[in-house]
Formats: C-alpha cells, sequence, structure tokens
C-alpha cells in the first residue's frame, strides 16, 4: 500500500530530525541546522501527497475524518512557525 510507504518515509524523516537536533541542539535565537529544513520540507511534501489519500480513505467514517483534519490543522499552524535558514 503505498500509504504505508509513505508513513515509513515521514517516520525515517522525524527519526533523522530527532537525531540531527541532539548531536547539534540550536537556541531559539540560532540558525536551524540547514539539513532539519530540508528534512522538514521533505515531510511537508509526503503530507501534501498523504491528505488526499487519507480523506479518501476515510471519507466514510466521519470520527477518523474528523481526527485527520485535526492533524492537519496542527500541521498547517506548524507550517506558521517553521523556522527557516540564510
Amino acid at each position: 500500500m503505498q500509504n504505508e510507504n509513505l508513513f515509513s518515509k515521514l517516520d525515517k524523516i522525524i527519526k533523522e530530525i530527532q537525531r540531527l537536533d541532539r548531536e547539534n541542539p540550536t537556541g531559539e535565537d540560532e540558525e536551524t541546522d540547514p539539513r532539519i529544513v530540508k528534512l522538514l520540507d521533505e515531510g511537508d511534501e509526503i503530507v501534501k501527497e498523504l491528505n488526499p489519500m487519507m480523506r479518501e480513505t476515510f471519507r466514510g467514517r466521519r470520527s477518523t475524518l474528523a481526527q485527520w483534519d485535526s492533524i492537519m490543522r496542527t500541521c498547517d499552524d506548524l507550517e506558521d512557525e517553521k523556522p527557516s535558514h540564510g
């Protein structure tokens, strides 16, 4: 299933971001590691691919779709706070 592959990729990205952040933590006033910014961008692209698939998969399951929509709103909020570099 393609969704599982995308979730697997997203999981790997999250783990790599955590690893990089542990190795090279930055403060609020410091520039975010460009490798982390790149990984965040990759994660955003995966979520954009997943969203229509999840909406189709859960279209008949209102409570599950509501949970997915809540996750997507959280992602939108995080996008507004996303670090930049350079």
